[in-house]
């Protein structure tokens, strides 16, 4: 089997080969954008400038989440509560996990007052439980982070991309300006398959999904660096769509190992679609770097979405 054949195969929405060609230039405050979008049936060009204070503006709105630091503010925070309330002691987890910890108290087992220190000790149990819970969830919010949950159970910690989305609006607006001009695509569809295509083609970061969010990139940086990983890609598009298709409502899906994007937009009879509270949602994923049509995904992604095997953000 050659590798075309393969291909199509695993990707059964791909394209034919198209080629993005980009030229960068600094010019003073600004920095300019060409490119040149060759696919079998059409040419598009286009360029656009930003404000070098916008990108580094738009690179600094992801904080490093370091989760050593959140344990030990939340040890400190543990430790003070258990000891105002008594001889009890909290005990971390396997590998001094505060995030799962233990409460237990001084008392001999059996004698009188460990019968009442233990109906207390559940209670305050319970207490450390919801203040770590709220503890975790503030800082999440003030480092720009957010907690995912697969099927499987598992936590995943990343960042909070429906606030990237909200926060770089106002710098995107003059691109998804200029790209609306150029284009000059009426078709609603047609619009959003060439930025999807657009998009795809940008490299992917060899770092996919990494850990805490360490490979992602905001939307303007990611143009500066010509590369982003899945995660990058997805929010450059739902920013550049929040803007140029204000009322289409979008949704994050977060699969293991990939981040896509979905759109309550019609769908033909051979596009794969998902249903979130109610309201169907036509994917797209821009990872790349495989050019992939609107409404089809590669077989793996395929399996994990029709299975219901994500997390998801609506907005």
């Amino acid at each position: 089997m050659n590798k075309v054949m393969l291909l199509m195969l695993l990707f059964p929405g791909l394209l034919p080969a198209a080629t993005l060609v980009m030229h960068q230039q600094v010019d003073n405050t600004q920095r300019r954008f060409s490119y040149q979008l060759l696919t079998a049936e059409q040419q598009f060009r286009f360029a656009f400038s930003l404000q070098s204070a916008s990108i580094v503006r738009n690179a600094n709105l992801v904080q490093r989440y370091v989760p050593g630091v959140l344990r030990q503010q939340l040890e400190q925070q543990l430790q003070q509560q258990t000891r105002q309330a008594g001889p009890y002691r909290v005990v971390p987890g396997p590998g001094q996990d505060w995030l799962n910890f233990e409460l237990t108290h001084a008392y001999p087992a059996g004698s009188p007052e460990a019968q009442l220190a233990e109906a207390q000790r559940l209670q305050l149990l319970k207490q450390l439980q919801r203040l770590s819970q709220q503890f975790q969830q503030q800082y999440l919010d003030t480092t720009g982070y957010q907690q995912l949950s697969l099927p499987d159970n598992r936590q995943l910690i990343i960042v909070d991309h429906q606030k990237i989305v909200e926060q770089s609006l106002a710098d995107i607006a003059p691109l998804a300006q200029a790209l609306v001009s150029q284009l000059e695509l009426s078709d609603q569809r047609q619009l959003i398959s060439v930025l999807l295509s657009w998009i795809q083609l940008i490299p992917l970061h060899p770092a996919e999904q990494a850990e805490y969010g360490a490979s992602y990139t905001p939307p303007l940086q990611l143009l500066r660096q010509h590369q982003g990983d899945s995660a990058s890609k997805t929010v450059l598009l739902a920013t550049l769509l929040k803007i140029i298709l204000p009322k289409v409502r979008q949704a994050i899906l977060y699969l293991p190992e990939r981040t896509m994007l979905a759109l309550a937009i019609p769908a033909g009879p051979e596009d794969l679609t998902v249903s979130l509270q109610n309201i169907d949602y036509l994917v797209a994923d821009p990872s790349g770097p495989e050019l992939i049509r609107l409404g089809k995904v590669a077989k793996l992604q395929e399996v994990f979405i029709r299975n219901q095997f994500f997390d998801f953000r609506q907005f």
